[in-house]
């Protein structure tokens, strides 16, 4: 009769240890060429040619000048409006127009004075005196009826000079400006003298009231 003798335990053989990771092959290769890119960029980057460099652009010396043309700031729209000049006063009348003067009653005459001038002497007669105030004004007037009826007549005419003095009619002057009634579409022509000291002069023409109802302006 065998004996039986009990087996053994089987020993399982010890497993073999773990290898680092850094000396597997799936790690080390790709290491390997990473150290080779980082070698081989480190030797080129000092030996980079010129020619794949882009300068930097260099920087302008001069500088901007300010444009001298600009236009100009617009005016604020809230600047009130420029007042209007005041309007210029009608001019009178004056020598060589003819202008209206109301003789009252719906009377109206028509009144040019054709000419002014000076002169020393006003008549050709034995009345022929030289002037007291320094010369005589002689007018050229016309006399004519624009409405109603009118008559003309030397004495409805005054002036005086620069200084407010009258001057003195001269009832001696040759063809002088009649007396009378001037009918409409008719007309009275003669002169009109005043002994009156020289320089710029105003002539009063009145109604049949001796109220003023024109004057004009006579340069000196």
């Amino acid at each position: 009769m065998n004996q039986q003798y009990p087996q053994p335990p089987a020993v399982e053989p010890a497993a073999s240890p773990s290898r680092p990771f850094f000396k597997k092959k799936r790690f080390v290769i790709p290491a390997s060429v990473l150290l080779l890119g980082i070698a081989l960029g480190s030797c080129s980057g000092g030996s980079k040619q010129a020619s794949d460099v882009t300068p930097a652009p260099a920087a302008s010396s001069a500088i901007a000048e300010p444009v001298a043309s600009a236009a100009p700031e617009s005016a604020p729209t809230s600047a009130a409006p420029a007042a209007a000049p005041p309007a210029a006063a009608p001019a009178g009348p004056s020598v060589g127009t003819p202008f209206s003067v109301k003789m009252r009653n719906g009377d109206v005459a028509r009144i040019t004075i054709v000419s002014a001038v000076r002169t020393d002497t006003v008549t050709t007669t034995a009345f022929a005196a030289p002037p007291k105030n320094g010369t005589y004004l002689l007018l050229d007037v016309l006399w004519e009826t624009e409405a109603g009826k009118t008559s003309s007549n030397p004495f409805y005419f005054s002036a005086k000079d620069a200084n407010g003095r009258k001057a003195d009619l001269s009832m001696f002057a040759d063809n002088q400006l009649g007396s009378g009634e001037v009918l409409p579409g008719d007309r009275s022509r003669g002169f009109i003298a005043f002994d009156i000291a020289a320089g710029p002069a105003t002539v009063m023409i009145s109604d049949p009231l001796m109220q003023e109802a024109a004057r004009v302006q006579i340069p000196g």
